[in-house]
């Protein structure tokens, strides 16, 4: 495992962008960047497109970092689990923590979404939901859901949760559909045991569930949120993770595994692709014409031209590279 203190920046081609070191305070690159998280490093690195710049670290997390999500402002936040905490990272300068607030002990933070002025956080543990205060970030309030909380989105006035089959095994699993301003329960969506991840596409306006029984099988669920229902399914050889949107479809990867599956709006099936054999991919993230994929096993991050699926050099990246996020900085 590499000691994070060793890591250093890399400037790929630094002749059309400024150099950048980290995590020292330093200012980053303009425009679109990549982020992933090291899960093993807890680390964060960053990856500017426009100038072919990586800065690696960018910030130093928490242990087991579980979750990234832009809340714009140049605001990046990273969730952790072992070392149960919030932490705001400022996407103008490398180093610089904004914000961090501690999760209660022991409740294992899974994922977040950002909505109604607020991070709403699963506690996979403990069987939560709770809301951080973006105004004075604190915990604002908390509530209940069936157990094992992991997935959650923000849709339609109302927040889903998805329930995974750990650490409670009989967890049926499914969505729990709660009112966004009362956090009253009003609906369940029955996707399958073991629904481990919720990704809300703005760009169509679906909600897509994840879903595995670990036995070569996976369930991508498209969801209507206006009215709860189920549009579609998708089937998968293994668990799907990461889903993004790719032109007139979307696209998610096999979870520590290989292949990315594509499929279109209608919930077809259109291709599946093994970019690099015996990879273990974990995030991806879409800008431009370009498909960025962590390598968890390698340290890489894979990149890949998704149109003709043909492969671009990789990133290097941290321990453990996983969830990522493309973002469009002003």
């Amino acid at each position: 495992m590499k000691t994070p203190a060793l890591l250093v920046a890399l400037v790929l081609a630094a002749a059309a962008c400024e150099t950048t070191t980290g995590p020292s305070s330093q200012p980053n690159p303009a425009g679109t960047v990549i982020a992933w998280f090291d899960g093993l490093a807890g680390t964060v690195d960053l990856y500017y497109p426009g100038c072919d710049s990586l800065v690696s670290p960018a910030y130093t997390a928490g242990s087991a970092p579980n979750d990234i999500l832009f809340l714009g402002d140049d605001m990046l936040a990273v969730l952790n689990s072992l070392t149960p905490s919030l932490q705001v990272f400022d996407l103008s300068s490398s180093g610089t923590l904004l914000h961090e607030v501690e999760l209660p002990q022991g409740s294992n933070p899974w994922a977040m979404a950002y909505g109604y002025e607020g991070i709403w956080i699963t506690l996979l543990a403990s069987h939560q939901v709770v809301e951080v205060s973006t105004d004075d970030w604190t915990i604002a309030g908390s509530v209940d859901v069936p157990d094992n909380p992991s997935g959650i989105a923000i849709a339609a006035g109302r927040i889903y949760v998805s329930h995974a089959d750990w650490p409670v095994s009989s967890s049926p699993g499914g969505v729990t559909v709660l009112n966004a301003v009362t956090l009253e329960q009003e609906g369940w969506i029955d996707t399958g045991v073991n629904t481990s991840d919720l990704w809300y596409c703005t760009g169509t306006g679906s909600l897509h569930a994840m879903s595995t029984t670990y036995t070569g099988d996976g369930t991508v669920t498209i969801i209507d949120p206006l009215s709860c229902s189920i549009q579609a399914q998708v089937l998968t050889v293994g668990p799907p993770a990461s889903p993004v949107k790719l032109g007139t479809g979307w696209a998610c990867c096999e979870s520590f595994g290989d292949t990315v599956y594509f499929y279109g709006y209608t919930g077809t099936p259109t291709a599946a692709w093994v970019p690099v054999e015996s990879a273990s991919l974990g995030g991806m993230a879409v800008s431009g014409d370009t498909l960025y994929m962590t390598d968890f096993g390698g340290d890489t991050v894979i990149r890949a031209f998704w149109e003709t699926q043909s492969l671009i050099d990789p990133l290097p990246a941290g321990d453990g590279p996983q969830g990522m996020e493309a973002v469009a900085r002003e």
